[in-house]
């Protein structure tokens, strides 16, 4: 899998790209158009806010089939300042109810 980097993005490509990893898929990352071999492109939607300390607020990860774009599989985490969790949580969450409805 290709994981197609936000450009104003630090952090979040890093842990879909290590969460993927440790399934025991092969992952690259870039910003640039994913090379030609990969069986799958990851994106990916990101929402922060503020409340005291910034958090993300929603993280939306798309598995696409990469010469279609069509999305294989989609999944979202939504929590407010009340349940937040990490950036790592968030990913962890997405990624394993992916893999759990792919079952």
């Amino acid at each position: 899998m290709y994981v197609k980097k936000i450009p104003e993005d630090d952090t979040t490509y890093s842990l879909l790209a290590d969460k993927l990893r440790s399934k025991g898929v092969n992952v690259t990352t870039g910003a640039e158009t994913p090379p030609a071999d990969v069986d799958a492109v990851v994106t990916y939607i990101d929402k922060w806010m503020w409340d005291i300390t910034m958090y993300m607020l929603e993280l939306t990860v798309f598995i696409r089939e990469p010469k279609t774009d069509f999305p294989l599989a989609v999944g979202n985490s939504l929590h407010t300042s009340l349940t937040r969790l990490s950036p790592k949580e968030m990913v962890d969450e997405v990624i394993d109810n992916i893999y759990k409805e792919g079952k």
